[in-house]
């Protein structure tokens, strides 16, 4: 616990960075929200349709999500024949009705996509349109005119407008075989925003439930998927589903990887080594000893005696005296007097004390080894 305190006070400015930059994502996600989940009916910002969809539950409608490509829609044997399904695009895009799509409306079912691009006017953006559930609020000047009824559907398929202007329509219903295609130019027709204006809620309920069949909002295509969707994109495209995961979840868990290898101490896995603890210096180790036995004995006069006998023959040598064999005092002191132009009454305390046979007490011990320390930092 002392070496993960010791490695955040080290690092502690990346962790802060770290812990800001996280908040301020989480900040601008939850207000800014992820893109996809614009028109889903999980969302309550004012893009997504939860309050239809409640609105819908509340009624006892037989309404449900799907969280599946629609290529396991289209397979799928335990659902109703004649299924009506809702998609609300996230961003307005050309509209295109695959094969695959087409076949399946023929069977008698209905697809309807609100968010298909359609040209924009010289028009008003906030309009209310008739309709037979009242006056519906529409803030688009995108119009579907005669030339656009055959963009991605068969040539001249039988169409009628739902809802419309002079300019043209903003809701279309393209009919194949026994179903129909219904497509809006916005993709907020009952959005969360336009819940003061019941008859956008209205409106949207009378279409997806005219024919009377199940309902189904698409939420694949808002990046939702159930657990077999989420298996079966491990075991095939592994890209596409890493693709479709949500940037926050990667970041939230990189920061725990993170925070594991600081609680870690960044440790690889494997078995744990235990340092060994160093190697003791025989010769300090004898050191060590021989003093614990002088002290126990009180043999002051002994260490006195060698201690100052080597320190005298290190102050000749560097006084010019040669550090051969020992010289008199006086003729230390003089050449002390003469080189350092200090006063040498502790280096003649010193000397004295090192030629003589005196015990110390540990206190005149300690004052003696303190000048021989001051006379090696002085020559």
């Amino acid at each position: 616990m002392q070496d993960l305190t010791k490695l955040l006070k080290k690092y502690w400015q990346f962790v802060f960075l770290g812990i800001v930059a996280i908040v301020l994502y989480t900040i601008v996600s939850a207000t800014s929200g992820d893109p996809r989940q614009i028109g889903s009916s999980y969302s309550i910002a004012p893009n997504g349709y939860g309050a239809w969809y409640q609105m819908m539950i509340d009624r006892g409608v037989k309404i449900q999500r799907w969280e599946k490509s629609f290529a396991q829609l289209a397979a799928d044997s335990t659902l109703e024949q004649g299924v009506t399904l809702l998609q609300v695009n996230s961003q307005l895009i050309p509209l295109k009705v695959t094969p695959q799509q087409q076949e399946w409306v023929k069977q008698g079912n209905t697809i309807i996509i609100l968010g298909v691009a359609a040209p924009a006017w010289d028009i008003p953006f906030k309009a209310k349109l008739d309709s037979p559930q009242g006056l519906v609020r529409i803030d688009t000047t995108r119009r579907f005119g005669s030339l656009n009824f055959s963009l991605g559907l068969p040539s001249n398929p039988p169409a009628s407008a739902i809802l419309q202007d002079r300019t043209g329509n903003v809701i279309t219903q393209f009919n194949l075989g026994k179903g129909q295609v219904i497509v809006a130019t916005t993709p907020h027709v009952a959005a969360n925003a336009y819940q003061d204006s019941r008859p956008n809620y209205e409106l949207l309920a009378a279409i997806a439930t005219n024919q009377r069949q199940q309902i189904i909002v698409d939420e694949f295509i808002h990046g939702y998927r159930d657990r077999s969707a989420i298996s079966d994109a491990k075991t095939g495209n592994f890209l596409e589903y890493l693709t479709g995961t949500p940037f926050i979840i990667v970041c939230l868990n990189l920061g725990l990887i993170v925070l594991v290898l600081i609680w870690q101490q960044n440790r690889r896995f494997g078995k744990v080594l235990i340092p060994k603890p160093p190697e003791i210096e025989n010769s300090e180790a004898y050191i060590q000893a021989l003093g614990g036995v002088l002290r126990q004995a009180n043999s002051s006069e002994f260490v006195v005696r060698n201690i100052g006998k080597a320190n005298q023959l290190s102050w000749q040598q560097k006084l010019g005296l040669g550090g051969d064999r020992l010289v008199e005092v006086n003729m230390i002191v003089a050449a002390w007097e003469n080189q350092t132009k200090l006063p040498a009454d502790d280096l003649r305390f010193v000397l004295q004390l090192a030629t003589g046979d005196r015990k110390l007490t540990p206190t005149e011990l300690n004052l003696w080894l303190n000048k021989v320390q001051m006379i090696n930092s002085q020559i």
